[in-house]
């Protein structure tokens, strides 16, 4: 079926696909006229119309493009949204619109805490006192409050090498899990293997997870030997901390999906995440969360409802 497409909006469609280098420009094209005609066929149109253009638009792009989507749907809003963003500076402490989003759907049904469980808590920030630290903090109070042995480990302090694609973890079993010799395997594999509940923590800098989670991540790879004696116990649950400085709560929601998917594959299930957006300006951004208790008895009850799962 042939669509008719609203006046000046294949203009918009080039003018979105400029951002992209040749080589993968045409792809996105097709993505968006498909994707548009996709939503007038299903709802019996037969114009694509600027509504429908940009609700495809927002469906395929990845949240952390809305500034790029913006430059040509809005380049007004943009521009005021970018002065509001170098206004923060001067902002009082507490009134930053800082905001926290909880994943949880499960019912508010807590069971009795058992004490003694193990909390590993994994920071990939290397701003401490940071708001992914801040949140990780509260979250570990909730487990010293209720009798958990907590611990909480700074990557960035840790000599934790690149995974080399050596494959020895696909050859045979490896007594040290990796082949590598470094904190993963002198240390921090056995703390894995020792938690009963995990809180990952990192920030996005650059549309992905930073690069320090990335390298730890890349490591557990060999937990998934198939040779491996010593596999890693199942039932452990994780809670995922992640903080972005764009506004758009759900801007990076993609990259923290695949964190959870990551885990579940080495067994880990994640009950939980907690994202925290909009920690824009020089002066108030690192560690703003603190100054909203909103947000931490946000946080506090994330952790009692971790700990209640455990």
């Amino acid at each position: 079926m042939k669509y008719v497409w609203q006046d000046g909006i294949f203009e918009k469609v080039d003018a979105l696909c400029e951002i992209f280098p040749p080589v993968i420009k045409d792809r996105w094209k097709d993505r968006i006229i498909y994707n548009s005609e996709k939503i007038a066929a299903y709802e019996e149109s037969k114009t694509v119309t600027e509504e429908i253009f940009w609700r495809s638009v927002y469906e395929i792009f990845p949240g952390g493009y809305e500034p790029l989507i913006l430059r040509i749907k809005d380049p007004e809003g943009l521009k005021q949204d970018m002065i509001s963003s170098r206004k923060q500076e001067d902002i009082e402490p507490g009134t930053e619109p800082v905001h926290i989003t909880r994943w949880s759907n499960q019912p508010e049904i807590l069971s009795d805490i058992e004490p003694g469980k193990k909390i590993l808590a994994v920071c990939s920030s290397a701003r401490k006192g940071g708001n992914t630290d801040v949140v990780i903090d509260e979250l570990l109070r909730v487990g010293r409050d209720n009798g958990a042995l907590v611990e909480r480990m700074y990557l960035s302090d840790h000599a934790i090498k690149p995974c080399t694609g050596c494959r020895a973890c696909r050859k045979g079993d490896v007594k040290t899990l990796c082949a590598l010799n470094d904190d993963m395997t002198s240390v921090i594999y056995d703390k894995l293997y020792a938690m009963d509940g995990l809180i990952v923590g990192f920030p996005i800098y650059t549309a992905r997870e930073n690069g320090i989670i990335a390298n730890f991540m890349d490591r557990w790879d060999c937990l998934a030997n198939p040779y491996l004696s010593r596999k890693m116990p199942e039932k452990k649950k994780a809670v995922v901390v992640c903080s972005w400085m764009w506004p758009n709560p759900t801007a990076y929601d993609n990259v923290v999906e695949q964190m959870i998917i990551l885990l579940r594959l080495h067994r880990v299930e994640t009950t939980d995440v907690l994202t925290v957006t909009g920690t824009r300006g020089k002066k108030h951004g690192r560690g703003v969360v603190k100054n909203h208790p909103e947000i931490l008895d946000t946080v506090y009850k994330a952790g009692i409802q971790f700990m209640s799962n455990l």
